[in-house]
């Protein structure tokens, strides 16, 4: 039944090699994630890399794990043809009987579901073949609310989940031929570097135009795809008979980000309940469009209760769909940060002193806690004196011994700063791998 399928989507069986593209920074961690045995969850928005993590997967345990080829089951549930049986509980046992007697495999099989949220019944099936240990799964979807309440309920215990982000600096900077890994090529490279720094702020990160496009085209083409996550992703959850009113609250959301905003302000503006305002925005989270930020507060009916920030998945996303100004690129390299700190993993927080100085991020691993500004420049005097301030008192009421202030870059003319202020340009700091990354965030720690 599904034969013909199966096999075109599967031309490794015929060892023919993928195209598999820009070795991304999460990969080791992914092939670490499937030594384990448990199954392996890719989260992300769509666009943002997950199939070609799965294929290069695949060219890996093939090449070097000397797996066979025909014990590696790839299929994209999101194919037209399987519209149909989408209500069907059975349709992936079946797919999956129609694999074993086409390859017949031998020993131990890795299957490799793509974009699972088009089943509902996906967990029963994976659950049933992984309990065997004869089965290991890599699943890939869209949608975090979906992923996560299914793996909850039904494979707790038995998953690990890794999100994909688009294209960091370090990862663009790789795809263009940079050893990002050996910093004399790094530090001759520097000019370059900045160049990118500046396409990513502008463009963004997605594969399909950083490494393709970059002009009117790309924003042509990143507005298409926002609008398809909304209407694909977004409008079905949500039943929502005006996806026009989505759309306008989604370009007011990434026209402003970094901005404070409350659920009251959003119903006022947009004529919409607090409640019908809080279901949209945690879909177009769940939909990996925008990120919610809380304010960082030991009480919890404060935070609760305090106004919030939100970010976009993608800096090119927010200047294709927002309002662009001049007075933008501050806020688009606050996003560019925020982004990368979540490719961390860390919770992040913004701030408000008792003096109402304001503090963009508060990181948070564990018990650990960092403090960090960003900000374009801090040339003019006034602008350091209340970035500078305003890192001072969290530091203070957090009790931490030092903190961090992003810039493009530092004017090297300027005074020394306080003590325990690290200013450090961004580049410098987006060019680090994740474990220097991290030992620069809670180095006092």
């Amino acid at each position: 039944m599904f034969e013909e399928t199966l096999v075109l989507q599967n031309p490794h069986w015929a060892k023919e090699p993928y195209d598999s593209g820009v070795k991304r920074a999460c990969f080791n961690r992914l092939v670490d994630y499937l030594g384990t045995g448990q199954i392996v969850a890719i989260t992300g928005v769509r666009r943002a890399g997950k199939s070609t993590l799965v294929r290069q997967l695949i060219d890996y345990l093939i090449h070097f794990k000397n797996v066979e080829p025909s014990n590696i089951l790839f299929f994209n549930l999101e194919h037209p043809y399987l519209s149909p049986y989408r209500d069907d509980d059975t349709i992936l046992q079946r797919i999956y009987e129609d694999y074993l007697k086409i390859m017949q495999p031998k020993g131990e099989i890795y299957v490799f579901l793509d974009e699972v949220q088009f089943f509902r019944g996906w967990p029963i099936f994976v659950k049933s073949l992984h309990e065997t240990k004869k089965v290991r799964f890599v699943v890939t979807g869209s949608n975090a609310a979906m992923l996560s309440s299914d793996m909850i309920t039904m494979l707790s215990g038995r998953s690990l989940a890794l999100e994909v982000f688009p294209f960091s600096l370090r990862e663009l900077a790789s795809s263009k031929g940079i050893d990002v890994d050996n910093p004399s090529e790094v530090a001759l490279k520097v000019p370059e570097i900045k160049h990118l720094l500046d396409e990513l702020l502008e463009y963004g990160g997605f594969p399909t135009v950083a490494l393709k496009t970059l002009n009117q085209t790309a924003f042509d083409i990143l507005g298409a795809h926002a609008k398809t996550v909304l209407l694909q992703d977004v409008v079905p959850r949500l039943g929502a008979r005006k996806p026009e009113d989505l759309e306008k609250l989604y370009v007011y959301l990434v026209s402003n980000i970094s901005k404070l905003f409350s659920y009251s302000s959003l119903s006022k503006l947009f004529g919409l309940s607090d409640k019908s305002i809080k279901e949209y925005l945690e879909a177009f989270s769940d939909a990996h469009l925008v990120y919610e930020v809380d304010l960082f507060s030991y009480s919890l009916k404060k935070q609760m209760r305090s106004q919030k920030k939100v970010y976009s998945i993608d800096t090119g996303q927010a200047n294709a769909m927002g309002f662009k100004f001049n007075s933008n690129r501050g806020r688009l390299l606050e996003n560019l940060i925020f982004i990368d700190l979540k490719r961390l993993g860390l919770d992040v927080y913004y701030f408000k002193s008792e003096m109402d100085y304001e503090v963009d991020f508060i990181l948070k691993k564990g018990e650990a806690i960092s403090v960090m500004q960003v900000c374009w420049d801090l040339n003019d005097p006034e602008t350091r004196k209340r970035e500078v301030r305003a890192l001072q008192e969290a530091m203070n009421e957090l009790k931490c011994k030092t903190g961090i202030i992003i810039v493009v870059e530092p004017n090297l003319s300027m005074e020394p700063f306080e003590e325990g202020i690290n200013v450090i340009p961004a580049y410098q700091y987006l060019m680090m791998d994740r474990i220097r990354q991290e030992k620069f965030l809670f180095k006092s720690i």
